[in-house]
This record gives structure tokens, sequence and C-alpha cells, in this order.
């Protein structure tokens, strides 16, 4: 068959697949939808390696550097093993002592709480006792209640709540189902990491162009180093934003300053979000021990997070990995708005692999169109 005819009949099969595809619009969504169900411990696993293999490869290389004048050094597969464990410690570790931190605070807080109502009970008593409140309008709404069909309404919303609740259930038990195998995936990734790298490459260079092939691997190069290098700034400027918070409650006399420090630090690693969700927590706290220190817990938060958000953020995680503050903070709206949380944390890496390889084309251009300029002036 001629070159020609492969091409005109690929393009016709193209053109009637996604003619149909566009047909039964539909039918084609809800199969992709199941592919993503299918692939999404997967791509969770994945992602989590990711995460892990930050530390593990700086560990590794501080565990190599370790061993290099010793007499008996032990294999790489080993070292391997061994970052890996203990990375897994130390994310373990970070865990319990944020639990420890924040499970006594809770439970001191709702005692507190318990008290101050118990306390009050008797005040309250007192001012409705005193009030001296006409019930009579209760008892006609009372008697004006229809309770069989309230009884049915009831009933009826019973139903409905047990419905949901299945639900609610079911949707835990897929949740816990997709994240332990997940968490298993990310484990075998991460351990596999360099035989997984191997056949990947061998892959691509097996079914695409050396140049194609080439361009991939050196995208994929990039954005790990990238990923990399924007994770340890995340890292740093989360406790920046932790030391910063512990401060600045301490100095305006709020109480939970550790903790909030603490819980702000943990909740910091995803931008932007994860330091909202950490001032709901602080602001319910404070709330539970006195309203009036919640309002000033707010404004000193907002202005804390304002201040990082607007000259640390972007100068920390930003020169990480090498954008500037106004590249840094559109990248990650622009990755929020579309895809969520992993979007914010992935376009920040992936903005600065697309500016570094956009400025060596550019550059590789202007180079080979300069001697061309220059030759026929010499002539």
């Amino acid at each position: 068959m001629e070159p020609k005819t492969k091409q005109y009949l690929l393009i016709t099969v193209v053109g009637v697949t996604l003619f149909v595809a566009l047909l039964r619009l539909s039918s084609v969504l809800a199969f992709a939808a199941q592919l993503v169900d299918l692939a999404l411990p997967i791509l969770a696993g994945g992602i989590l390696a990711l995460f892990i293999n930050v530390p593990m490869t700086g560990l590794e290389k501080r565990l190599k550097r370790l061993f290099c004048k010793a007499k008996k050094q032990p294999s790489d597969k080993v070292l391997h093993l061994l970052s890996f464990f203990i990375t897994l410690l130390g994310v373990v570790l970070v865990l319990v002592l944020a639990l420890t931190l924040l499970i006594p605070e809770l439970v001191q807080s709702f005692h507190s709480l318990y008290v101050q109502i118990e306390a009050n009970i008797p005040r309250w008593t007192a001012y409705l006792s005193a009030q001296d409140a006409d019930m009579g309008w209760l008892m006609s709404w009372l008697e004006g209640i229809d309770w069989e069909q309230l009884l049915r309404r009831v009933t009826d919303s019973i139903d409905t709540v047990l419905v949901n609740a299945v639900g609610a259930v079911s949707a835990t038990v897929n949740i816990v189902v997709t994240a332990s195998f997940a968490l298993i995936i990310s484990v075998y990734m991460s351990v596999g990491s360099e035989s997984l790298c191997h056949h990947a490459r061998t892959l691509v260079c097996a079914y695409l162009k050396p140049s194609h092939s080439a361009w991939l691997l050196k995208f994929c190069r990039l954005f790990r180093q990238s990923f990399a290098n924007f994770l340890t700034g995340q890292c740093s400027e989360a406790v920046i934003l932790g030391v910063l918070m512990a401060l600045a409650f301490s100095v305006f006399k709020i109480p939970y300053g550790s903790l909030v420090g603490m819980l702000t630090a943990i909740c910091a690693i995803i931008p932007y979000v994860g330091a909202l969700i950490s001032c709901v927590v602080s602001v319910f706290l404070v709330l539970l021990v006195d309203p009036v220190l919640a309002v000033r817990c707010l404004i000193v938060y907002l202005a804390v997070q304002f201040i990082e958000n607007q000259f640390i953020y972007p100068r920390v995680v930003g020169k990480s990995v090498g954008l500037s503050p106004l590249y840094t903070l559109v990248a990650a709206m622009i990755g929020g708005e579309l895809f969520g949380i992993i979007g914010i944390i992935f376009f920040i890496p992936l903005t600065a692999v697309i500016i570094e390889l956009v400025k060596e084309d550019a550059c590789r251009r202007i180079q080979a169109r300069e001697p061309q300029r220059s030759g026929p002036s010499e002539q």
C-alpha cells in the first residue's frame, strides 16, 4: 500500500471515529469515567510515590556520602530500601506528633465549653423564669398539628436517610479500598523506581522517533527536578508560616499558639488551600474558649496569611523552581481553577519546565538565524 493511501485511510478512520464519538458523546464520557475509576488507584499511587521519592532521593544521596568512606559499603538496593523506610518513619512521626498535640487540646476545649455551659445554666433558667412568658400559643400550635401526616412524613424521611446512609457507607468503603490500593502501589513504585524508570525509557526509545524520545525524556527529567525543588521550597515555606503563626498568636495572646503553628505547618504543604483549612480549625478551637478571641484569631491569621502569600510564598517557592513571584501566583491560580488542589501543586513546577524549554528553543532558533543574517553582509 502506498504512503498516500495509508495517510488517506488513517484520516478517514480518525474522522469516522470522531464523528461516531460526537454522536454518542454521553456513552463515550461514561466509558471514560469508568476508565478513570479503574485507573484512579494507579494515578493516586503514582502521585503519592512522586511525593515520597523527593525525600527518599535526598536521603539516599546523603547515605551514600555517609558510607562512601566505610570499608564495607552497602549496595545501592540496601541504601534505597533504607532511605524508603526512614522516609516512611518520618511521615509517621510527623502525623503522630500532630495528633498528640491536637487531640488533648480538643479534649480540653470541649471540657472548658462544658464547664462554661454548666455554670451558666442557673443564670439562663432564672432569666426564663423572670420573663413569665405566656405559653398558650404553644398549646394552640400543638393542637393544630396533624400527627398522622407528620408521622408519615417522618417515616418517609427515615427511608430517605437510610438510603443515603447506605450510599455514604458504600462510598466510604470505595474510598478506603482505593486509598489502600493506592498506598500499596505507591510503595511498589517507590521501592522499584529505578526499574520502572528503566522500563519507561526503553519503551519511549523503542516506539518514538529519536528526536521525540529525547525531548520527552528531557521534559520528564526537568519536571522531576523542578518538582523536587518545588516540594523542598514548599516544605520550607510551610515551616516559615507555622513559625509566624505561633509567634503572632503568642504576641496577641491568643491560645493554642504552638498547636496552630504545628497544624499550619502540616496543612500548608498544600499551597494556599492548606492554610485555609488550618485557619478554620484554629478559629473553631479558639471559639470554644472565647468568642471575642475567635474574632481576634481570625483577623491575625488572615493578616499573617496575606503577608505570607504576597511576600514570602512567591519568593521562597518561586525561587526554588526558578519562577518570578508573578508567574508563581499565576500558575497556582490557573492550576487551582482547572484541577483543584492537584493543579495547584503540579502547575507551578510544570510552568517552570515549560518556560525553561521555551527559552532553550527560542535561544536555539535565534542562534540558527544569526549565521544566515551575517552571511549576505560578509559577501
